[in-house]
């Protein structure tokens, strides 16, 4: 299948393309091909989407190791944040809400901000610089949804040739870059200068906010 009718038959981009893309077919698709890896690990596909699961399949068949992030449970205090957030989110974006009611975990990390891996599937590290604020946790929640996504389509339909270069730099200085890693910076950005934008619109009509600015030139 060519990347034109992938995309059409999952109706574009997570997060982008609101009108059109239908998590529901992502997810299947997803399932599916987990499933194809391992026909007998579990009774039905839906099973493949829990996290606990997809990840004991990586750790048996991914080719690489994820980085070892240091974390612990969430507390309590902090999962109402998170749900108060992802309310909050859904209040303002409310056709976002198949994208952000998943399987995945939460984990608390001692640093940082916010971190998912492709290689732990549905997985979502916070930080303490998460709860610095109420807009920082949202954009941070956006921002690391929106990282599992693209990683769900990229499980289905692998984004980056494998020779394709690996030496791109990011608009924000970062190096050392994949092609695939580009596309999941721009990704981020965009959805999360999109729900800051819709929020600043319910708050203060037609001002653009400098974070949306900051955001698109990532």
């Amino acid at each position: 299948m060519q990347a034109e009718q992938f995309f059409a038959e999952i109706g574009g981009v997570p997060f982008i393309d609101d009108a059109t893309v239908q998590p529901k077919t992502i997810l299947s698709a997803v399932a599916m091909v987990r499933r194809n890896t391992e026909p007998e690990a579990f009774a039905k596909p839906v099973d493949y989407l829990d996290p606990e699961n997809a990840c004991q399949i990586f750790e048996r068949h991914a080719r690489s190791t994820p980085d070892d992030i240091q974390w612990s449970p969430m507390p309590a205090a902090e999962q109402e944040l998170v749900g108060q957030a992802e309310s909050d989110i859904l209040g303002w974006k409310p056709e976002w809400a198949p994208l952000l009611r998943i399987p995945k975990r939460y984990r608390r990390m001692a640093t940082s901000t916010g971190s998912t891996s492709v290689l732990v599937p549905q997985t979502i590290y916070l930080g303490p610089g998460a709860f610095r604020d109420a807009e920082t946790l949202r954009e941070t929640l956006v921002h690391e949804h929106a990282h599992i996504w693209l990683n769900f389509v990229a499980e289905a339909f692998d984004l980056q040739a494998a020779e394709a270069p690996r030496d791109y730099t990011l608009p924000s200085g970062t190096s050392g870059k994949t092609y695939r890693g580009v596309l999941s910076a721009a990704h981020f950005a965009a959805a999360a200068s999109r729900a800051l934008a819709v929020r600043l619109e319910f708050a203060q009509p037609g001002r653009r906010h400098a974070r949306v600015t900051r955001l698109l030139n990532k």
